[in-house]
């Protein structure tokens, strides 16, 4: 694939990502505030629907970044790929706290249990979202510094 393809491609994969884990935190924060079981259940079967939707954005994220930075030593690529590290390990977690979440809250009760782990949902939740936010920092400013073929300045696409 050709670098503007795989530009394009990171590009959407990142906004779908930033756009569903944003969604999925406000969702969540959100239904804990009124604390009305019924919002909190629909909460935790939407995530759960939506979780392979951010898993193939997070995965072509990956791929295409790692194309894109190719065999790069500069520092801003370390920290993208340093960052995306414990992105992935985050993930993790939250897709673990996310079947947890979903199972309590369709099958078992919303009690203190449930609470525990919603705090720690919400707290890697937005760790990740800042990340992310540093890694479209870093990117941006890495596309910046690559003029085009034709001389053209490359526009800041936010």
């Amino acid at each position: 694939m050709k670098r503007p393809r795989l530009v394009k491609a990171h590009l959407i994969a990142t906004a779908i990502a930033v756009l569903t884990i944003s969604t999925f935190f406000t969702s969540s924060l959100i239904a804990e505030i009124l604390g009305q079981e019924p919002i909190i259940r629909t909460v935790k079967i939407g995530i759960l629907y939506a979780l392979p939707l951010l898993a193939v954005a997070m995965i072509t994220l990956a791929v295409t970044g790692n194309k894109l930075a190719g065999n790069s030593r500069h520092p801003e690529v370390l920290r993208k790929q340093h960052r995306m590290k414990f992105i992935t390990a985050n993930g993790m977690m939250l897709v673990t706290l996310a079947v947890f979440l979903y199972y309590q809250a369709t099958y078992q009760t919303i009690n203190t249990v449930f609470l525990g782990a919603q705090l720690v949902e919400l707290a890697l939740g937005f760790t990740n979202l800042v990340l992310i936010g540093l890694n479209i920092k870093a990117g941006l400013k890495l596309a910046a510094r690559k003029p085009k073929k034709s001389g053209q300045p490359t526009p800041v696409i936010l």
